[in-house]
């Protein structure tokens, strides 16, 4: 150190020798002071950086979107009321008119929109699908003249033009005076002008309300693979925009009443009463099928089928039976009428109890027999 110390002041005494007297010698830089060690957590110092750096406040959490919370008595009443307001003022479609433009059937010219290929969230089909879907329903007059409720079902959009497209039963049994609206989650509602096309055995209709600037869904023309993911957005009950998702179980034709060929594409989604024409959604939103109805097997030594079209009317329709012949099997160890096989008397029979339902399949029109009724303009 006293060695090192000395040579830098020889070097600074020789430079003064060296420099010219006119001017004064420059004074030698002092060298940094040698920056001192990190302070350790365990030493004071280090424990005060650290209790500082915990005392700064931590960044502000990323805003979360609050969901859409829907308030469905409000919704409902809000929508029978501005509709009792348009069927005052005989705004919508009168009851013989939609008739017949029901009974006429013929194609809709519409311009679809073709599915894109990116793959959805699920979230994000819920969203995309929510300006498109919209509540149908009716008013008609009592005895007394009293614009009362009617029924209620689903519609979504298949064109900015006001193009809806529903299933065709929600019509089949209107009542005398019968008008109908549509409204979007935003609650505004929609006269219903005009029934474009109808087709019975497809249990599709298209319609038109006074609207425009609407948000279309894309509509795909070929069949969902069975096991398939699918999602629907309708109005099950009293509960407006309820999003449920499953698979694709199967294809399934029959024939009608009236000797029509029928098709339809099972679906695990759930769905009831006041949901028919709710969209079946893919993983890209594109409508894939149209919710229709639900099959009931119940319990009854065998099963049974009751087909239940899923329109929410006041007061409620009694489920329609459907007889298709099933087989069944009793226990081995009993049969109608005799005795088991340890030959004891069997017990009395007590009251009939009600049948248990094993199984409920939902049952929606498939995409392609909904695009057969659109044709380009």
């Amino acid at each position: 150190m006293t060695r090192w110390f000395y040579l830098m002041v020889l070097a600074g005494s020789a430079a003064a020798l060296a420099w010219p007297c006119s001017a004064p010698a420059p004074q030698p830089v002092p060298a940094a002071p040698p920056e001192p060690p990190p302070a350790s957590a365990a030493s004071p110092a280090g424990a005060a950086a650290e209790r500082a750096e915990v005392r700064r406040p931590a960044p502000a959490p990323p805003l979360r979107q609050e969901p859409w919370f829907v308030e469905d008595e409000r919704f409902y009443q809000q929508f029978i009321e501005r509709l009792t307001e348009l069927a005052e003022k005989g705004e919508c479609l009168p009851t013989e008119k939609l008739r017949q433009q029901w009974q006429r059937g013929g194609k809709a010219a519409c311009k679809l929109t073709p599915p894109a290929a990116e793959q959805l969230s699920p979230h994000e089909v819920y969203r995309r699908a929510l300006p498109a879907v919209m509540l149908l329903g009716s008013v008609y007059p009592d005895e007394d003249g009293t614009w009362v409720e009617g029924m209620y079902a689903t519609a979504w959009v298949a064109a900015a033009e006001g193009i809806l497209v529903t299933n065709w039963h929600v019509f089949s049994e209107l009542q005398e005076g019968e008008v109908f609206a549509a409204a979007d989650y935003q609650g505004r509602v929609y006269p219903l002008k005009e029934i474009l096309a109808a087709d019975q055995a497809a249990d599709v209709a298209v319609i038109r309300i006074a609207a425009n600037c609407l948000t279309p869904l894309p509509l795909s023309r070929d069949y969902a693979p069975v096991g398939s993911w699918v999602a629907v957005l309708g109005h099950p009950g009293d509960n407006f925009y309820v999003f449920t998702t499953g698979s694709v179980t199967r294809y399934s034709t029959q024939r009608n009443d009236d000797g029509q060929q029928e098709s339809w594409m099972g679906v695990t989604a759930e769905f009831a009463g006041g949901s028919s024409g709710s969209p079946v959604l893919d993983a890209r939103g594109a409508v894939v099928g149209m919710a229709a109805l639900t099959l009931t097997l119940e319990d009854q030594g065998g099963s049974a089928r009751h087909p239940h079209p899923s329109v929410r009317r006041f007061p409620a329709l009694p489920p329609t039976p459907f007889s298709v012949p099933r087989a069944f099997r009793l226990p081995s160890n009993k049969s109608l009428g005799r005795h088991s096989d340890d030959d004891k008397p069997m017990p009395p029979a007590g009251p009939p109890q009600p049948p248990a339902v094993q199984m409920i399949l939902k049952m929606a029109v498939p995409a392609p027999h909904i695009a057969r009724l659109c044709t380009e303009p």
